[in-house]
């Protein structure tokens, strides 16, 4: 089951019905407590879900926490594996940062990022992070999340291509809440960026879209892509941000394009790989990428650490699963067309589609429900995973 999370007395009110809704958040003990654009903060004491179970749905809802499902170092499930292979350094470029990632930050050591990263990744001082460690040392958090993705993104694309981190998620639970990943989308808008990576997932306690990033994502403009990783909870439930659709009641209007990806593993056949055990599924899920033992950037040579008899050791690279990476795959192969497409949506319908009629040899994920198969378009990475 996915959990659902929320900042504990906090509610988000659109500012059209502050006026009208304040009177009846004061009887609660909420007051405003800032906020910018068309959200504003309400904090208080009582318990969210009581107030808004006296609201009913007039106004104001939660201020949702989204996470890196089950990938946090201190639940063993999907932890980072070591692993012997490596990557050589991403050669230098001096272009324009294309594609976002919204997500831990990228993690610096001695002041750098992973060497394998070199330039590629742009960021302000408030978008790095540093590891929290644990009693033994090594890592209690989640800090290396951002530059893995980070990585696995640039894994697949042309050598011009760079990346703009956005850090919100914090590194030691986990958590983004939905005001701050709608400021970073509405940051990385104003910057003209128009594909933006979401590795990470939540259910919310309306079953309905988080306020705040269903806002920023329709002030998107119309060629923008989002994509978001499904979850890691083997639930056919639908999680957000990846199940927020943007269709629109007015005939013609355009709109952003979500993209919800899953994580799919070989078989043995090469063009049906199958879901993986932990990942998400649904109608709801547009895509599935590779996310089983997916090699990235981790943490420096030697950390973390393990005991001297244990091999391989970690080389400052990891194999990580999970439907964060699949979504990074699936950012980057949209990221390669785009300079040929001409835009993130124009290149998303050449990556994100179904082969043709009689490419049988071509891989789609096979599901089965009671309506019968289903085939949902297979997203394969540009570089392979060496011994996988």
């Amino acid at each position: 089951m996915t959990r659902y999370r929320h900042r504990a007395g906090e509610l988000l009110v659109h500012a059209d019905d502050c006026a009208a809704i304040r009177p009846e958040l004061a009887a609660f003990g909420y007051h405003p407590a800032g906020g910018t654009g068309p959200l504003r903060r309400f904090t208080g004491p009582r318990p969210v879900p009581e107030v808004l179970a006296a609201l009913g749905r007039r106004g104001a809802g939660p201020n949702h926490l989204f996470g890196l499902d089950r990938i946090i170092w201190a639940e063993p499930g999907l932890r980072p594996k070591a692993t012997s292979h490596d990557l050589a350094p991403l050669p230098p470029s001096d272009a324009a940062p294309t594609v976002g990632v919204i997500d831990t930050g990228i993690l610096l050591h001695h002041g750098e990022p992973h060497p394998y990263l070199g330039n590629r990744v742009v960021y302000d001082p408030e978008d790095t992070v540093r590891p929290d460690r644990g009693e033994d040392g090594n890592p209690a958090g989640t800090a290396a999340h951002g530059t893995f993705v980070a990585g696995v993104v640039l894994k697949q694309v042309p050598p011009a291509v760079r990346v703009r981190m956005k850090g919100v998620i914090d590194k030691a639970d986990g958590a983004a809440e939905d005001l701050a990943v709608a400021n970073a989308i509405d940051e990385l808008r104003e910057e003209g960026i128009t594909l933006i990576n979401l590795s990470f997932s939540g259910a919310t306690w309306e079953d309905e879209p988080p306020k705040a990033i269903e806002a920023a994502l329709r002030r998107l403009p119309s060629d923008a892509v989002v994509v978001a990783s499904a979850g890691n909870r083997s639930s056919r439930r639908r999680v957000y941000p990846a199940a927020i659709t943007l269709e629109s009641a007015v005939p013609g209007e355009s709109h952003a394009r979500v993209i919800a990806v899953g994580a799919a593993e070989p078989t043995e056949d090469p063009a049906k790989p199958r879901v993986a055990d932990f990942s998400n599924y649904g109608p709801w899920v547009s895509a599935y990428a590779q996310g089983v033992d997916v090699l990235g950037p981790y943490y420096r040579p030697g950390y973390p650490t393990q005991p001297a008899e244990a091999s391989p050791q970690y080389n400052g690279f990891a194999v990580w699963s999970g439907t964060s990476f699949s979504a990074a795959i699936v950012t980057g192969r949209i990221a390669a067309r785009m300079a040929d497409a001409g835009s993130a949506a124009a290149a998303a319908e050449l990556v994100v589609r179904l082969p043709e009629t009689g490419r049988e040899e071509t891989p789609v994920v096979h599901l089965l429900d009671v309506n019968g198969e289903t085939r949902v378009p297979y997203v394969q990475g540009r570089l392979l995973e060496p011994g996988v």
